[in-house]
């Protein structure tokens, strides 16, 4: 919250993949071109698609054993008060594709929460990730 009041929450996502997120290929690829950011927000989770799992329509197919170890270690954290970074996701074309926490939401969606916090960016600008926000609200 401290790099968003900022207006720097591009610099928290590179030290978090780059550190706890573990996620060093995001973070290069993101540094590729010029991203938007809005966040972190808090919205429900439904309006996310992940894009990993153990569903074989995933774009990244996982071991659905590797899976539930994971999303079940998450669950016992976020049961136990863990304060949860926010997922990161895109916006593909209207689509709120999850990036980096695909496990969080795993647990999220197994603990039944509603909402979460999430970072999102969009190559084109922040409105466009407001509008679709604003259309999945009103579904």
């Amino acid at each position: 919250m401290k790099y968003a009041a900022n207006d720097d929450i591009e610099t928290w996502i590179h030290l978090f993949l780059n550190g706890e997120g573990d996620n060093v290929g995001l973070s290069e690829g993101l540094k590729m071109k010029r991203r938007y950011w809005l966040g972190p927000i808090e919205i429900d989770i439904s309006y996310l698609d992940r894009v990993l799992g153990p569903e074989l329509n995933m774009e990244y197919v996982e071991d659905e054993d590797w899976w539930n170890y994971n999303v079940n270690q998450i669950s016992n954290r976020i049961e136990s008060g863990w304060d949860m970074p926010p997922l990161i996701a895109e916006n593909r074309e209207g689509s709120l594709s999850v990036r980096d926490g695909n496990h969080r939401l795993g647990a999220l969606q197994k603990l039944n929460k509603e909402k979460c916090y999430v970072i999102i960016w969009d190559d084109r600008s922040v409105e466009n990730i407001s509008e679709v926000i604003d259309k999945k609200s009103k579904k």
